[in-house]
């Protein structure tokens, strides 16, 4: 199952639609990519209005009962997340190469939505830990990889290790085997997350006729996809490329 596909032209994501023969609920996935043209964020804008419910990424916040809501105060989470994005924000704020950074405005969707991310609790807690040696090292090639797409990084070397399928996804955090508690924090606990959201979504809602966008980083979409079928028997029944770049610059 492709997710990424980099080719000749540029970078595409898969957009994979998920069913079962037993009920009409159906998921739609849309992978991530944090930077690209805005014409890839546009179109995935215009078919989440479609849907009726998002399931969306992101770090932060503070969970009540089952549902999440934004945090008004600074986190040591926030500020760490921060960090970490500056590989691709840098970039994508000086506009490196046309691309931009992912620039979803959700609520002005008028669309439901969940986000079964770490709140920011949840992630200071993971992140404080991790080995001190993986946090000083993340924390700090993170900006300095951003200084370098800034300066020397084109569309084409951006897309150098973007191709993905989920037969290679457990290994989708570069340096996992060595970075275990830093790949597990920012991989496996919050893939564990977004299954349990789609796990209830499917027990509250499985006889009706609706459409679930998953709208998450396209690293963490075959564990998902893989969990559902698991879980609930789900399969791809229908796929669409979107193009994310392309490398005529």
């Amino acid at each position: 199952m492709q997710i990424i596909e980099v080719s000749v032209i540029g970078v595409r994501s898969s957009v994979l639609t998920l069913t079962r023969r037993e009920s009409p609920l159906r998921f739609t996935f849309y992978p991530m990519i944090h930077i690209a043209e805005p014409a890839f964020y546009a179109a995935v804008r215009r078919q989440l209005r479609r849907c009726d419910l998002i399931v969306a990424e992101g770090v932060g916040g503070t969970r009540t009962g089952d549902h999440k809501v934004a945090s008004q105060r600074p986190s040591s989470g926030r500020v760490v997340g921060s960090a970490l994005t500056s590989s691709y924000e840098l970039p994508a704020r000086f506009q490196r190469s046309g691309l931009v950074q992912q620039d979803i405005d959700y609520e002005a969707l008028g669309v439901p939505v969940r986000c079964p991310d770490m709140t920011d609790e949840e992630f200071t807690g993971g992140w404080n830990e991790v080995p001190l040696w993986q946090r000083a090292v993340l924390v700090a090639a993170a900006p300095l990889v951003g200084l370098h797409r800034l300066a020397f990084g084109s569309r084409r070397a951006l897309a150098r290790e973007m191709n993905l399928d989920d037969a290679d996804w457990e290994g989708t955090f570069e340096g996992a085997e060595s970075f275990e508690e830093l790949s597990s924090l920012l991989g496996e606990q919050r893939d564990r997350l977004l299954l349990a959201e789609l796990d209830r979504i499917h027990r509250e809602r499985h006889a009706e006729p609706v459409t679930v966008a998953v709208v998450y980083g396209a690293a963490h979409v075959a564990p998902a996809v893989h969990g559902m079928r698991a879980l609930h028997g789900y399969r791809v029944r229908d796929a669409e490329w979107l193009t994310v770049f392309g490398f005529e610059e």
